[in-house]
């Protein structure tokens, strides 16, 4: 939701969709979420990895924080 808010919102003409990365904490639980503009089909970054962490991984770093 927040993404399309933005591309419809704030994005300017020139810049490419937005991708978003959710990452959300509770006291119990930890969420890791990524979200594209549903007819996506391809993504542009200016900086990006070529291995990610996976979920589990930033669910890990999630729960380290306090």
């Amino acid at each position: 939701m927040y993404v399309n808010y933005y591309d419809r919102k704030v994005k300017l003409p020139d810049e490419n969709n937005t991708i978003g990365v959710i990452l959300c904490k509770d006291k119990n639980n930890a969420i890791v979420e990524m979200t594209l503009p549903e007819d996506n089909t391809q993504i542009f970054a200016s900086k990006y990895q070529t291995v990610l962490p996976s979920k589990e991984e930033l669910q890990r770093l999630l729960n380290a924080t306090n």
